[in-house]
């Protein structure tokens, strides 16, 4: 190898990694970015503001699968997602009318808690009946125009759709799981994501978003412990998840880019070696 062709492929190196950092992100795009159905801490999903604007979640709405209708979904109370910001928001069934009620700052704070967070991290209070995650389910998120802004399922296809606050019917699909193979069968969301895993994933583990996707076509897999700043609860080894935590995605870039740049520098000395030595035998 040269070095005219190290300092190309460096070049290019740099020109991708540039666009991975300063990808455009000029409008909000509220992403759902993990679920946790089974852990101890109790369920729950993890949404971030990915776009360079706040939004204000005033008037949205989240429900799970089973009820995919914007005229049964829980309520958010008055809450702005500033722009890069993560909330997580705790799930489960207030039908049996439980103490505290799912949704409420006391339950917020118990979960809090039980996964060692600070209270700054934001956790939206919700009113409604709630739901809690079971295997092949999910989140839907409607924004205060009643129509769907995002969802996360896994569950496999076919699918039902989603209903909005006009009655319209929104197609829904199944995650994209970060690599082969693809889930076949229902299950917990940490166990569809960590299909073919080795180990594989479990029912106690998240289902995250990997940040080396875009934006616009996420990928999932199940969370592993120092990965993607995941951590074990601290009250169970082995509920996995990363609540309030979501790697920006220039931060995994450049750490790519650090590993590019090494690879670069090792070819270059060995150029340089090959180079004296071929001088010396001269």
């Amino acid at each position: 190898m040269s070095f005219t062709k190290v300092s190309h492929s460096l070049a290019t190196l740099l020109a991708m990694f540039a666009i991975a950092i300063s990808g455009p992100v000029a409008h909000a795009t509220v992403l759902i970015t993990e679920i946790n159905s089974n852990g101890t801490g109790g369920d729950f999903f993890e949404i971030y503001n990915s776009g360079a604007s706040a939004v204000d979640l005033t008037g949205w709405r989240w429900s799970d699968y089973d009820v995919r209708n914007w005229a049964s979904a829980q309520s958010f109370d008055a809450i702005t997602l500033n722009a890069g910001e993560v909330a997580v928001v705790g799930v489960g069934n207030n039908s049996a009318s439980p103490t505290p009620l799912f949704g409420s700052a006391a339950a917020n704070t118990a979960f809090r808690t039980s996964w060692g967070l600070s209270g700054s991290v934001k956790m939206p209070t919700w009113t409604g009946t709630g739901g809690g995650l079971g295997q092949g389910d999910g989140i839907i998120l409607f924004n205060a125009a009643g129509n769907v802004a995002n969802s996360l399922i896994y569950r496999i296809a076919p699918l039902v759709s989603a209903t909005t606050q006009d009655l319209s019917t929104v197609a829904l699909s199944t995650f994209t799981k970060s690599f082969e193979p693809q889930p076949t069968a229902n299950g917990h969301a940490g166990v569809m994501g960590g299909v073919g895993a080795t180990p594989a994933g479990t029912s106690t583990e998240s289902l995250v978003w990997d940040p080396t996707s875009s934006i616009g076509s996420p990928t999932f897999r199940n969370a592993v412990v120092g990965q993607f700043a995941a951590f074990a609860n601290p009250s169970s080894a082995s509920t996995i998840g990363s609540p309030g935590v979501v790697p920006e995605p220039s931060t995994i870039a450049m750490a790519a880019l650090g590993g590019a740049l090494a690879i670069a520098h090792a070819a270059r000395r060995r150029f340089g070696r090959r180079a004296a030595r071929s001088e010396h035998a001269a």
